[in-house]
C-alpha cells in the first residue's frame, strides 16, 4: 500500500541540488540524497534523480502566480526536506536549504556536485553574502557636481538582511544600530540608498525616463539645485506660469514669439528693441540705446 503523510512517520533526507531546469516550470528541482543515491552518476546519473517540490512559505499563495517564485536554488544548494511517499523516495519536497563554508570546489564528474562545475564560487568562506557579513567591498562613487554623501555602510553581523541574486543584483535592510540602511542595487551600478537620517540617494549610470499618466506635483520645502552637463529641452503643450519675487538668469535669452511686459522693463546696459510694447513701459539706460 503506498505510503502518505500521517500515516507514517516522516522520512527526512539532506541532499544536494543537480539540477533546477524543471519543465513543468513548478520550481521543482533534482536532488541527490545522501544514504539513498550513490555519488556515482554512472549508477544513478543526474536526469534519473526524482524532481523534489519546494514548500513556500505562508506568506506565498503559491496559485495563480501570487507570492514568491521558489527559483532560488542553484545546482550544488545543499538542502533539507523529507519524501512525501515515506521510504519509497520518489516524491520528495524541500523544506530549506542549508548554508556552510564549502572545503572544495565543485567537482562535475561526481554526484552532490553542480555539474556546471559553477558553486560553490569560493572555500574556506561562510556561504552567507558578503555584505551580510560586512566584508564585502562598498567602493565610493562619484560624488558628482552636487556633492553627493558617501553611504554609511557600516553593518554589523547578524544585523544586515541581504537578498543577492546571481547576476549582481541585491537588496539591504540594515538595521546596524545608528547606521540603518534600505539598499537596492542592479549589477550595472544603478541603485538607490536610503541613510539613517531618511537621506535618499539615486545613481542612474545610464538613461532615465519618468512617466506619469495623471498630475505630478512637487513640494521642496528646501532649496533645488540643478546641473546639466548637456542641453535642456523643455515642451509645455499648455500655458507656463512661473511665479517667483526675483529672477536672475546669466547668460544669453533667445526669444522666438512676442515679448508682452505688463509693468516696467529696465536695462542697465545696451537694449536694442523691434518694436517692443507694453503698458507703462520705461526703459532706464545707461548707455546707448539703439531702436531698430
Amino acid at each position: 500500500m503506498r505510503q502518505y503523510i500521517g500515516r507514517d512517520d516522516f522520512t527526512w533526507f539532506i541532499g544536494v541540488v543537480e539540477d533546477r531546469n524543471d519543465p513543468a516550470q513548478l520550481g521543482r528541482v533534482r536532488v541527490r540524497t545522501f544514504g539513498y543515491h550513490t555519488e556515482d552518476k554512472d549508477q544513478i546519473p543526474t536526469d534519473s534523480l526524482p524532481w523534489a517540490t519546494p514548500i513556500n512559505g505562508v506568506d506565498s499563495a503559491s496559485i495563480s502566480g501570487i507570492g514568491t517564485s521558489p527559483t532560488g536554488m542553484v545546482e550544488g544548494t545543499w538542502v533539507v526536506g523529507f519524501f512525501i511517499d515515506g521510504d519509497r523516495a520518489q516524491e520528495p519536497a524541500i523544506v530549506g536549504t542549508l548554508s556552510g563554508a564549502p572545503k572544495s570546489l565543485a567537482e562535475p564528474t561526481l554526484g552532490f556536485n553542480d555539474p556546471n562545475g559553477v558553486y560553490p564560487k569560493y572555500v574556506d568562506e561562510s556561504d552567507l553574502n558578503g555584505r551580510a557579513r560586512a566584508v564585502a567591498d562598498d567602493t565610493t562613487e562619484d560624488a558628482g557636481s552636487i556633492g553627493i554623501p558617501a553611504s554609511p555602510y557600516a553593518p554589523v553581523y547578524p544585523m544586515n538582511h541581504v537578498k543577492a541574486t546571481e547576476s549582481g543584483h541585491y537588496k539591504e535592510y540594515d538595521d546596524t544600530a545608528g547606521v540603518e540602511r534600505i539598499k537596492e542595487f542592479h549589477k550595472s551600478g544603478t541603485q538607490y540608498e536610503i541613510h539613517p537620517d531618511g537621506t535618499k540617494v539615486t545613481r542612474v549610470v545610464k538613461d532615465n525616463y519618468s512617466l506619469t499618466a495623471g498630475d505630478d506635483k512637487l513640494h521642496v520645502k528646501g532649496s533645488v539645485t540643478i546641473y546639466v552637463d548637456g542641453d535642456t529641452n523643455i515642451t509645455v503643450a499648455g500655458t507656463t506660469t512661473v511665479d517667483t519675487p526675483t529672477t536672475n538668469w546669466t547668460g544669453d535669452i533667445n526669444l522666438t514669439g512676442d515679448l508682452n511686459i505688463t509693468g516696467t522693463s529696465t536695462a542697465s546696459g545696451d537694449h536694442v528693441s523691434a518694436g517692443i510694447s507694453g503698458k507703462g513701459h520705461t526703459i532706464k539706460i545707461h548707455q546707448d540705446l539703439a531702436l531698430a
